[in-house]
């Protein structure tokens, strides 16, 4: 799936074209430059258990995750470079004896939009620590590309792995706070907020905005 969509990275990495509103990319995904915000379908999943995913795509982390999006991992990761996400590197997961490392990149404000309501990706997700939501941010480190039997490959495109809320190393888009996804190292502790989330199955649109320096 990566090679198709190359020329969508390069894209975004050229000089901004003119601001027309909004760009149209397939699979629903729109594109607002003005205001640094790509929008994608998706589908509401889990209002129940434990999360280690915040968003998935379908048939991979749907058991963990609050939402699918009807896209590819690589095309919202293109999206958000056109809107001028800067890339940085997803988190590192433990190994041994060495704790996860956080990812780096640009702050993006996660939404999600259901029939006009709307509501920030850290209202859905309680942090079982507090009972609260979650106090931490969503950083845009963009997974990695890898060579697979002599293919390019777009590692969350074969993973999944959207927005992570634990530390694997494969997510787009992952939260501020390194954590282990074993249990030798770190307890389960996120959860959906099934007062705000929708039924699952139910169709939303989720919000990509770039975060400016200051409103992290």
């Amino acid at each position: 799936m990566f090679p198709n969509v190359l020329p969508l990275f390069l894209m975004g990495c050229q000089s901004p074209a003119p601001l027309a509103e909004p760009i149209l990319w397939p699979n629903g995904i729109q594109i607002s430059r003005s205001q640094s915000q790509v929008r994608v379908p998706a589908v509401s999943l889990l209002r129940s258990g434990w999360l280690e995913q915040a968003v998935c795509t379908p048939e991979t982390r749907t058991h963990e995750s609050v939402f699918a999006i009807l896209a590819a991992p690589s095309e919202l990761h293109a999206a958000l470079l056109v809107v001028g996400a800067v890339t940085g590197a997803p988190g590192i997961p433990s190994h041994g004896n060495e704790l996860a490392k956080p990812p780096v990149g640009t702050v993006l404000n996660i939404a999600m939009n259901h029939d006009g309501r709307v509501h920030q990706l850290q209202e859905l997700i309680v942090d079982d620590r507090t009972g609260d939501r979650l106090q931490g941010d969503f950083v845009f480190g963009g997974s990695k590309v890898v060579e697979w039997q002599g293919e390019t490959r777009y590692l969350a495109d074969d993973e999944g792995s959207v927005v992570g809320l634990v530390t694997f190393g494969d997510e787009v888009i992952g939260y501020s706070e390194p954590r282990s996804a074993s249990i030798d190292h770190h307890r389960a502790v996120f959860r959906p907020n099934a007062t705000l989330l929708p039924p699952p199955g139910t169709e939303v649109v989720l919000f990509f905005t770039v975060c400016h320096e200051g409103e992290g």
